[in-house]
């Protein structure tokens, strides 16, 4: 019996394929983030409360400038500005920013007024 290794995807698609479908997946969960954050910030202005002004500040860090950074991250790792090395620092920023989102969001939601 002969064993043939399992297809792959990189078979089908050439490299620079992934990556440009990679970076419009990652322009429009940017996009998409800033529209969550820009909901938020609209409800902030009706809704005047701490709890809201937490849920807002979480979604924006969040959905906003976590995706953002990450997306120009990418895009600088693309057109070589930023070395592998340097990736790890984007990474971090977007991962400290991840992290206050979601303890904003979290506090917006035990928080009583």
């Amino acid at each position: 019996m002969i064993h043939r290794p399992a297809a792959t995807i990189a078979q089908f698609l050439p490299a620079r394929t992934i990556e440009v479908v990679t970076l419009a997946f990652a322009v429009g969960s940017a996009v998409v983030g800033l529209f969550i954050a820009f909901l938020a910030i609209r409800a902030l202005r009706r809704h005047r409360s701490r709890q809201m002004l937490l849920l807002s500040v979480g979604m924006v860090l969040l959905f906003g400038a976590a995706y953002l950074v990450a997306t120009v991250g990418t895009i600088l790792l693309q057109v070589r500005v930023l070395t592998l090395p340097q990736q790890n620092y984007v990474r971090l920023v977007v991962r400290i920013l991840q992290f206050v989102g979601l303890l904003a969001i979290a506090s917006s939601l035990v928080l009583r007024e």
